[in-house]
């Protein structure tokens, strides 16, 4: 598909090419209008591209936040700043830290550490430094120093690994781990991102759980650059995204079928069966791991916009789905809130929530970026609070 794209801009510029060559040979008195006009539209196309570039950019620096890590697969770039662009939606900077996340240096002044680990929907590059729920949670939480180490496209199998790298170093006194119910059950087994990543699976006799790294061989570049020879023209993609008419589920495969497809599906298939038994045997791993430092765990459950927001639930449904009855948009949430009950776990379903607040218009997610809004985070930075007073897991 990118290859025809990029043979369909050279045409295009052969076209234009020869156009312009054709005009200068049949109309030789007029070469100094033609040449006049072929000037003013380079100049006007230069002046576009410069006032886009400063007020309007219309290219995302998102994939140059993240570099190789031969353990997690991927970690965030300590120190890099990049701008965060959707048009017409988003545009934010993004500043990461020292220790390669997405926040500040653990304060020595405050009583408690609450430390969040998760995917994107902790690290919430799409919202501004004080709109994130963990800054919304310190703020309320004057006595807590809440500390986010999310890190886009990470499942449980890579936070299992980096509590083991930090939990040490931090010594939080709760740690809060996200559960993105979208992709993190296809996550633990494997789901490629922007590199290879570790996974875990069944395997042996005993058929425990095993983690599995991932490549040791280093990627020689980021697969996820555009091949388009116009790709870091901002005016070249104001005008691709105009003239492409913007979905919701919009891919660039065309055979993209949304995670829901598969994990609101009911009965569950044998697949998704697997997949539930690694996340649950993971979860234990992470708690088994925490409680030997005496530290607490609560899980929280994020839903996808899908499952939230009706209007998208019903296109969902009438795009992809043929009986309706055999689907339950709470069906993941309800899988995993019998796995914390099973092994008595803390942990908070944030569907019937945030289900009831855009049932009220509000709106919790970008409609095309797809993670929580200043409201959203605000609704959820409240329920993380709620849960972890009435459960003493913090000071009142």
């Amino acid at each position: 598909m990118h290859n025809s794209a990029n043979l369909l801009t050279i045409v295009c510029a052969l076209v234009l090419i020869g156009m312009v060559i054709l005009a200068l040979i049949l109309f030789k008195n007029r070469r100094k209008e033609i040449w006049l006009i072929i000037v003013s539209c380079v100049v006007a196309l230069i002046i576009a591209e410069t006032f886009l570039r400063i007020f309007l950019p219309q290219i995302a620096e998102h994939n140059k936040l993240f570099e190789y890590d031969e353990i997690l697969g991927w970690k965030f770039v300590p120190n890099k700043k990049a701008e965060i662009i959707y048009p017409g939606e988003i545009r934010n900077t993004v500043k990461i830290n020292s220790q390669g996340f997405r926040d500040h240096a653990p304060s020595a002044e405050k009583r408690n550490k609450l430390m969040v680990v998760g995917d994107s929907f902790v690290s919430n590059i799409s919202v501004k430094d004080n709109e994130v729920f963990t800054e919304i949670m310190e703020v309320k939480l004057k006595n807590c120093d809440v500390l986010n180490f999310g890190v886009n496209g990470y499942g449980q199998v890579q936070e299992y690994l980096l509590l083991q790298k930090w939990i040490d170093k931090i010594k939080p006194d709760a740690i809060i781990l996200m559960i993105y119910l979208q992709n993190d059950l296809t996550d633990n087994t494997g789901n490629y991102w922007l590199y290879e990543r570790p996974s875990a699976s069944f395997g042996g006799e005993d058929s425990l759980l095993e983690i599995k790294s991932q490549s040791k061989i280093r990627p020689l570049q980021n697969t996820q650059k555009s091949p388009n020879i116009f790709s870091n023209s901002h005016l070249y993609r104001l005008i691709s995204s105009t003239v492409k008419k913007r979905g919701l589920f919009t891919e660039t495969d065309s055979l993209y079928t949304p995670p829901e497809y598969y994990s609101c599906r009911w009965p569950v298939s044998e697949d998704y069966n697997s997949m539930y038994r690694i996340m649950e045997a993971l979860l234990l791993k992470i708690v088994s791991l925490c409680k030997e430092k005496g530290i607490p765990v609560v899980f929280v459950l994020a839903p996808s916009i899908i499952q939230i927001e009706d209007e998208v639930w019903k296109l969902f449904l009438e795009k992809y789905v043929e009986i309706e009855k055999n689907y339950n948009r709470s069906l993941p949430n309800e899988m995993l809130m019998h796995v914390a009950h099973k092994n008595n776990l803390y942990m908070i379903d944030l569907f019937p929530t945030l289900k009831e607040e855009s049932q009220k218009q509000v709106k919790l997610y970008h409609t095309y970026e797809q993670h929580w809004t200043k409201e959203g985070n605000r609704i959820v930075a409240d329920c993380i609070i709620n849960y972890l007073k009435s459960h003493s897991l913090i000071d009142h």
